[in-house]
């Protein structure tokens, strides 16, 4: 009674021989496949060995080359490495370096040949120093004994200045970190800008800024101690007219030594000389 199912199982079981050994097959031809992709993708030939920098100053180069390194470091999958020339994750790399130095601007990462990178940095240049505030019962101009930061041409503040010659000083408000903000946003070229026509139009050397953060007044301390004072969100034209204008007449012209010049109440202009 069951002789006519034995064909049928016996075809069963080919079936599922059959199965099994294209299983087996295929198995043996992805682990084939991926052994032989673990192997060449560590070919030497096409693994970065070597990194150059250049263009840095305030940045150490072994420092960028540390932080390249320990981005190619691990794999994909745990198949392909980070080191390999064809596909190592330089965005990544770039990215790294830009957020491990505040003074880099700008990096540019290409492959020289299969074996090394070429790590080209450009860095921010320092045209201002923002500072602490003066010591209590100090004065912004005169009081260096605080540490100051060099900013660049947008206010952004980069690194500690180990020198200060030769820069204008600002103070005011800065949130955050020190290193890594953005002094008063996006409005400190402008101001850089009018206090340097300022002086220009004067004729007299500007040594500190101090901005209020409440009432946006500005104090500029010049180098022969006089003091101009007005409103940072004023008509940029109108108060360097105004201010120009003032000390083109006639007082002025008979006594250039002034304490202070005080523009911030519209028309109205308060001036005192020294010795008055």
């Amino acid at each position: 009674m069951n002789a006519p199912d034995q064909p049928k199982l016996r075809l069963r079981d080919r079936r599922r021989r059959l199965m099994w050994v294209k299983v087996a097959a295929g198995t043996s031809v992805v682990v084939i496949s991926l052994a032989l992709i673990f192997y060449a993708a560590r070919r030497p030939e096409i693994t970065i060995t070597a990194i150059h920098v250049s263009g840095t100053h305030l940045v150490q180069a072994d420092a960028v080359k540390a932080i390249a390194e320990q981005g190619l470091q691990g794999s994909y999958a745990y198949l392909v490495p980070y080191g390999n020339s064809l596909v190592a994750p330089l965005s990544a790399v770039h990215d790294a370096i830009m957020r491990s130095f505040p003074p880099i601007k700008s990096v540019s990462i290409s492959r020289s040949g299969l074996q090394a990178l070429d790590i080209q940095v450009q860095e921010r240049t320092p045209v201002a120093l923002w500072c602490l505030p003066a010591q209590a019962g100090g004065t912004d101009a005169t009081d260096t004994s605080k540490p100051c930061y060099l900013m660049d041409a947008d206010g952004y503040v980069f690194a500690h200045a180990a020198a200060t010659d030769g820069y204008l000083r600002y103070f005011g408000p800065l949130s955050g970190n020190i290193i890594g903000s953005t002094y008063l946003d996006s409005g400190f070229a402008s101001l850089d800008t009018l206090v340097t026509d300022i002086g220009k139009s004067i004729g007299h050397t500007p040594l500190s800024v101090t901005v209020d953060a409440t009432s946006n007044d500005v104090s500029v301390a010049f180098a022969d101690d006089g003091i101009l004072q007005f409103v940072r969100t004023a008509e940029r034209q109108a108060t360097l007219d105004n201010i120009a204008s003032v000390f083109a007449s006639q007082s002025f012209r008979d006594n250039k030594q002034f304490e202070y010049a005080d523009f911030r109440f519209g028309n109205k202009v308060y001036v005192k000389f020294k010795g008055q």
